[in-house]
């Protein structure tokens, strides 16, 4: 009788472990729940100035060093909205590492140190830039996406969308989306608003272009525009990794 009693309570211990092993211990993330979006630009190996939007190389190492060491995954644009819909569900330590502006040091200096720690990065191009001093070229582009990166859209040239008028709508988003499809194969289904700003008919505008969502920085969600208005935290340069972490958490409720 001692043995039976014994061998059920292992059986029963057996299924605890799968069960906690499978997610089903009430740590997944519901379609409520927010995934982390975090927004870096400039890297420097040897910045004359830290700013809002310059990070040392050194700085921006510790941050995807604390990510990883935490137990971080990177997903890409499409787990996003696919977890925002409801199709997919994501492990609770899921994050997006994403970079504006097209910078030739986000092949040089953050894309190897992402690929170091197993992380893949999305990068939100601006392409009147494409080959210019100090941008990527085509060609780093390329390699990027071959390399497992998200490639994406950051307009033509930076201009605050909810001023767009007529033809600029074809400059900013039609032409600019073709210019990275010729560049990658793929046509970007997804844009990160310049200066973050938008409205709803800016939503409406990029969704019949056949932009699928589109990322803010950290307005509110809107109900009607999910898909649209999906947040990120801009990363100042200042703020060492134990200060990314905790306004990761705070903003996301992570």
């Amino acid at each position: 009788m001692d043995r039976r009693k014994r061998f059920m309570q292992l059986i029963f211990g057996v299924l605890f472990l799968i069960s906690m092993a499978s997610g089903h211990h009430g740590q997944s993330l519901t379609a409520e729940s927010e995934i982390p979006v975090l927004c870096y630009h400039n890297i420097k190996k040897q910045a004359a100035k830290i700013t809002t939007y310059t990070i040392s190389a050194d700085n921006f190492e510790s941050h995807i060093r604390e990510l990883s060491q935490s137990g971080y995954k990177t997903v890409m644009p499409d787990d996003v909205l696919l977890h925002l819909s409801g199709k997919k569900i994501l492990p609770p330590k899921s994050v997006m590492i994403s970079f504006d502006d097209t910078r030739t040091e986000h092949f040089h200096i953050a894309a190897p140190i992402l690929e170091k720690y197993g992380f893949r990065g999305v990068f939100f191009i601006m392409t009147v830039s494409i080959g210019k001093p100090g941008y990527m070229t085509g060609e780093e582009i390329q390699k990027l996406f071959k390399a497992g990166h998200a490639v994406e859209l950051h307009t033509y040239d930076h201009q605050d969308m909810r001023k767009l008028q007529g033809r600029d709508w074809e400059i900013q988003v039609d032409k600019a989306s073709r210019t990275i499809e010729n560049i990658t194969g793929k046509k970007p289904l997804y844009l990160a608003y310049p200066f973050g700003a938008w409205d709803e008919n800016v939503a409406g505008q990029v969704r019949t272009r056949g932009i699928k969502g589109a990322f803010q920085l950290t307005g509110k969600r809107h109900p009607n525009y999910k898909e649209y208005s999906i947040r990120r935290l801009l990363v100042p340069g200042q703020w060492n990794a134990a200060r990314m972490m905790k306004e990761m958490r705070l903003i996301f409720k992570t």
